[in-house]
């Protein structure tokens, strides 16, 4: 009787074994689906492309519309993605902690004597993928090119049409910060503007978006303050997405930049004990009112200068566009305000270097370093845009002629 029951146990576990072996794909397909790495209910159909951890939004034009085809028609694959930005991605997959109060609490201001920024860009903070904060290594890397500054974004979202804090990106920022004052440089932090907005983003009623903006800059300058930032900029660019606004006249754009930029820097002012930084572009093409209400309430005015790195564009032209230092710099000494590059660029941050301008590089920037030192009165710093810029194929020639820039100035 006992070997019968034995010889009945050992058959049902085989048949439970080749049961449980056979379903083990659906298990585990079960399992991927549902883990903490994958969005919950995100199913693919086998054999369909699905963006590997890290992948999306992707660095080139082709790889960002796949990725964006793909969450069109999984959107709960994708988790959050920013529509201001034409759908892009903008989530993260895990939440840093915060710095303790401990270590915020030990943050102090060094300003340098000349500011020699490099503008990190958006792309480490609104990228999908694993959370990382800037490395020591990394900002070691920065310091040995000159670098004592290292420019970050703000960035907020649009929720119920208000701007507010998008706090998964935004710890990632406040742990940068803290890596960056504990590897002795300063830190500038900027305002995105919501995406920020381009041509196809309507704003909306200035009245309601003005009201918006100024609390998103209170309880923005109220944070960089606890965190002892040296420089804000809360004013990041205005000037770009308002003259998009097609809903507005060009008069009503002259008037809502020349009341919000100085209003929104008072409001910080009231907040942030730091230096105020006001950016603007094409200062050359702005009505005076807007030009007197860029010096207004800042410690220093702005201005960034990056002509497109083209063919169709020749090298005088190029050069010719760079005279924006001394116009705008003119202006600021009639202001009795302190002056700046806020922002020299080759190429965006989210797309690939093309031929032309890997083959140009070191050419193209001497010019902007050439207009810059000629400039008077002179500027009190310079901010180069995109550390990947110095690993193009000129890269360590130009990172040598940036070197011998920064001492010069």
């Amino acid at each position: 009787m006992k070997n019968k029951l034995l010889i009945t146990g050992i058959a049902v576990a085989v048949l439970l074994f080749m049961a449980g072996f056979l379903a083990l794909p659906k298990i585990v397909d079960l399992v991927k689906q549902t883990s903490p790495s994958n969005q919950s209910h995100c199913v693919v159909a086998p054999g369909e492309w699905e963006p590997a951890r890290g992948e999306c939004p992707g660095t080139t034009v082709e790889m960002r519309t796949k990725c964006n085809n793909f969450c069109e028609k999984h959107p709960e694959c994708c988790g959050e993605r920013n529509e201001n930005a034409g759908g892009a991605f903008s989530g993260r997959e895990e939440i840093l902690p915060p710095p303790t109060n401990k270590v915020v609490s030990k943050l102090k201001r060094n300003y340098p004597a000349t500011i020699k920024a490099l503008n990190e860009g958006p792309n480490i903070y609104v990228r999908e993928g694993k959370t990382e904060i800037l490395s020591d290594e990394a900002l070691q890397g920065i310091k040995s090119i000159g670098f004592n500054t290292v420019q970050v974004l703000l960035i907020g979202k649009k929720e119920n049409g208000k701007l507010v804090f998008n706090d998964v990106n935004n710890a990632v920022l406040l742990n940068d910060i803290v890596a960056v004052k504990s590897n002795g440089l300063a830190v500038w932090v900027a305002l995105d503007f919501a995406g920020p907005p381009d041509a196809k983003t309507a704003l909306g009623e200035y009245d309601e978006l003005k009201s918006s903006f100024l609390d998103f800059t209170k309880i923005s300058a109220e944070l960089m303050e606890k965190y002892k930032v040296e420089y804000l900029t809360v004013n990041n660019e205005l000037d770009r997405p308002f003259k998009e606004q097609k809903q507005w006249s060009a008069e009503e754009i002259n008037n809502h930049l020349a009341d919000l930029m100085p209003t929104a820097n008072a409001v910080a002012r009231r907040e942030f004990n730091g230096k105020l930084i006001n950016k603007i572009t094409q200062t050359q093409n702005h009505a005076k009112k807007v030009l007197d209400a860029s010096f207004q309430n800042v410690d220093i005015a702005g201005v960034d200068v990056g002509p497109p790195m083209n063919q169709k564009m020749s090298l005088s032209m190029y050069q010719a566009k760079f005279n924006e230092y001394q116009y705008y710099a003119s202006l600021a000494e009639k202001a009795g305000v302190s002056w700046m590059n806020a922002e020299y660029w080759q190429g965006d941050f989210d797309s690939d270097y093309d031929n032309f301008v890997k083959n140009h590089e070191l050419t193209y920037a001497q010019i902007s370093f050439d207009a810059y030192l000629q400039t008077v009165p002179k500027g009190v710093g310079y901010v180069w845009n995109d550390i990947r810029t110095l690993s193009l194929p000129q890269g360590e020639a130009t990172k040598q002629a940036l070197k011998i820039f920064f001492d010069r100035i």
